[in-house]
């Protein structure tokens, strides 16, 4: 039977705001990224989905997204290094304009670990699916994973087969998955937070 999986990115973080790429990076929340995680949480809740296993990548940002989504349903929820934001080498912390830059020069249409020298989006796609695999294994019910945009993208796109676009998925989106023996079922659905 198809069981439910919600890919929460999280809100905006400080480099958010910043205009910084942000991999290993810890940075909080900013003001307008706790309104956003209220916005998520209160979407969450309304889906009226019962019990539900959580877990969460330990950077600053996706838990504190987590705990407005835990306050909201009332579910506990284990971390998870796994589903991690991915490293992005020497890009670490530039701006967006910077990567833009890089991008264009080197005629690459996608953020890769060739582009970075850090993790390759197969890496950060089989790690993310080894924590979501033995949550699934280990509960019944719907799985929700609050982490980070680079990490969602690299899952859906490698480990799937389903493009979705790092651009494609802001701050506080949700992403919903349809799994059946490890198999998407349909294709995946963006819930945008706007």
């Amino acid at each position: 039977m198809p069981r439910r999986i919600l890919l929460v990115r999280h809100c905006q973080s400080e480099a958010n705001a910043a205009g910084r790429l942000e991999g290993k990076g810890d940075s909080p929340l900013t003001e307008a990224g706790r309104e956003q995680a209220g916005r998520v949480a209160a979407f969450i809740a309304a889906q009226d989905i019962g019990p539900a296993t959580v877990i969460v990548s330990p950077q600053a940002r996706a838990r504190a997204t987590a705990e407005a989504i835990l306050d909201a349903c009332g579910w506990t929820a284990a971390h998870d290094h796994r589903i991690r934001e991915g490293e992005f080498g020497h890009m670490e912390d530039i701006s967006y304009a910077e990567l833009g830059r890089h991008m264009a020069e080197n005629r690459l249409s996608a953020l890769h670990d060739v582009a970075h020298g850090g993790e390759t989006r197969g890496d950060v796609a089989e790690r993310f699916w080894q924590a979501l695999s033995e949550a699934l294994a280990a509960t019944d019910g719907p799985l929700v994973a609050v982490t980070h945009g680079y990490a969602i993208h690299a899952l859906v796109e490698h480990r799937f087969g389903h493009a979705l676009s790092v651009a494609a998925i802001s701050n506080g989106d949700v992403i919903e998955l349809w799994l059946d023996g490890g198999a998407v079922t349909e294709p995946p659905k963006r819930h945008p937070l706007g």
